[in-house]
């Protein structure tokens, strides 16, 4: 889990495991009806969930692969940053679209709660209760990889204000305050003590993309209970 991750941030990389195979979701797409009724909106909400379920798959099938080749200890700056927003994105959309899902399934659960049929309205709550729980699981990948870039991002930051470079800047503008000591402080500033050596953190996204694989398989978990229950909840549409 993330808690893991501060102590793991001083970790040097290690080589990376090659990527598992791509695994194929249970989940389909429940057929679409002519008729405009409750069991037609059953099946429109539960489409868009399950599209939202397997958008998320793919996306984070690409997320653990990304963390596995992005090299962020790279001495290039702006492949650093590339490489960083490149995986932000991809949180980002994770957790965008869990939201829109995890608000498909309260409208399912709502229609489970009306639904008179007995047979429906229990197949229709599994249902809706097992496919929230594959998105909660994507949501959370998505979240864990926000803070893992968020503690990169800060290391990176009080890395680069206490380097001999930014101590010797400071110095050469409390110089300019006090007049007399310019020429002293300013020396700092030309003359770095010592080069900084940046944490080296591919290690930690290589452990971050093991962790994301073994989620995997608790995410089609849940996604193959849906599947059972598809057919049930949508009987008669």
């Amino acid at each position: 889990m993330l808690t893991v991750l501060v102590p793991l941030l001083a970790a040097l990389a290690v080589p990376s495991p090659a990527p598992s195979a791509a695994v194929s979701s249970p989940l389909k797409e429940i057929g679409h009806v002519e008729s405009v009724s409750v069991c037609s909106a059953i099946v429109v909400h539960a489409n868009s969930a399950i599209g939202v379920a397997l958008d998320n798959d793919a996306d984070l099938a690409l997320t653990i692969n990304r963390l596995r080749t992005t090299d962020l200890d790279d001495d290039n700056e702006i492949k650093r940053r590339n490489g960083m927003n490149d995986l932000a994105t991809l949180a980002g959309r994770i957790r965008v679209a869990a939201a829109a899902g995890s608000g498909e399934i309260k409208r399912l659960r709502a229609m489970a709660a009306e639904t008179a049929e007995p047979t429906r309205k229990a197949e229709l709550k599994a249902f809706a209760d097992a496919l929230g729980g594959a998105i909660a699981r994507q949501r959370a990948a998505g979240v864990d990889l926000d803070r893992m870039l968020a503690i990169i991002d800060g290391r990176r930051a009080v890395e680069e204000i206490n380097s001999p470079e930014m101590a010797g800047e400071r110095a050469s503008i409390a110089g300019l305050e006090q007049p007399g000591t310019l020429t002293a402080n300013a020396g700092i500033m030309r003359n770095p003590v010592a080069p900084v050596t940046p944490s080296r953190v591919n290690g930690v996204l290589h452990d971050v993309a093991d962790d994301f694989a073994s989620r995997t398989a608790a995410i089609l978990g849940d996604e193959s209970v849906a599947a059972e229950h598809s057919l049930g909840a949508t009987t008669g549409c």
